[in-house]
């Protein structure tokens, strides 16, 4: 798959009319998602985005896993205002939708709810599919846990909510393709393709979306060094991590501290592109899903 060479629009109403928006009721109140059944497949991935909290922005990407899976993509919902309440709506969801052991794909904040979801939930986890993501092991080294409560403490929190308050609205939304521009190494092609992925979503990107976000990533901090590897053990030979060499987010003691995390992972570090690399090299992701996913 070539980023630049994708009719972006083309490609997105293809998914509204597979996967549409739909709406379950969930702790009191409407909860949106989408969800694609694959007739021919057994297995489903629930798919959980990362900081921006749209996972409609991996649309490309998923339409290609559509080909063998089932696919289900719950959105972030601003009335569920901490992480616990957020990984036991999503449970509920794959509980009322009767699915059989829902392989979690997390990517950075969403490999950690991913994992959250697991431990809170053993019996809808048949496994966790981490990319570019963090720990929330008891056994993080001093310095990674500086890297981590540096990224989500309390003042970083406000002072980002306190700026997506006072930005205007128009602003946020001309943010987003800036997140992945420093990835392209100068593609305008692909930037192109980018920006009009972003305008696809413009009805999903909102200030409220962005700070409920910060809420989100700010809540982290009550989980980080909580857990311990003993409470993964159902999922022993069950998770794959990829983690690409280049992709500086987090430190390598915490990479390492998520690998020992679980009993027999399957690993990939080889994966360049950084900490995004699945938006820009997607067919390397999905070679390594299917074999991972074909062995179980």
């Amino acid at each position: 798959m070539n980023i630049s060479e994708i009719n972006v629009k083309e490609e997105w109403a293809y998914y509204n009319q597979v996967a549409p928006i739909r709406t379950a009721r969930i702790a009191g109140s409407d909860y949106r998602y989408r969800y694609y059944k694959n007739e021919k497949s057994t297995k489903t991935i629930v798919v959980l985005a990362g900081g921006s909290g749209l996972s409609d922005g991996f649309f490309l990407f998923l339409r290609s896993l559509m080909d063998k899976y089932s696919l289900l993509c719950p959105f972030y919902e601003p009335y569920l205002k901490d992480n616990n309440a957020t990984a036991d709506a999503i449970a509920e969801l794959v509980s009322q939708l009767k699915i059989d052991g829902a392989f979690f794909w997390g990517q950075s904040y969403g490999g950690l709810l991913a994992q959250l979801i697991a431990l809170k939930h053993p019996n809808v986890a048949g496994g966790l599919l981490l990319t570019s993501t963090a720990s929330f092991s008891n056994e993080i080294t001093f310095e990674g846990m500086q890297c981590l409560v540096k990224m989500v403490n309390k003042e970083k929190e406000d002072a980002k909510v306190k700026k997506m308050q006072k930005m205007p609205f128009p602003l946020v939304r001309k943010m987003f393709p800036l997140m992945f521009k420093k990835h392209l190494k100068g593609d305008k092609k692909a930037y192109q393709t980018i920006k009009e992925l972003i305008a696809c979503l413009e009805d999903e990107i909102s200030k409220e979306l962005s700070i409920h976000m910060c809420h989100l990533l700010g809540d982290l901090r009550n989980h980080f060094g909580k857990y311990k590897k003993e409470q993964f053990d159902f999922l022993s030979g069950k998770v794959l991590i990829i983690e690409p060499d280049d992709d500086k987010t987090f430190t390598d003691d915490i990479k390492d501290a998520l690998a020992n995390n679980f009993i027999n992972p399957k690993v990939i570090r080889k994966v360049e592109g950084g900490h995004l690399a699945i938006m820009f090299n997607p067919d390397g992701y999905i070679e390594i899903i299917d074999e991972f996913l074909s062995g179980l």
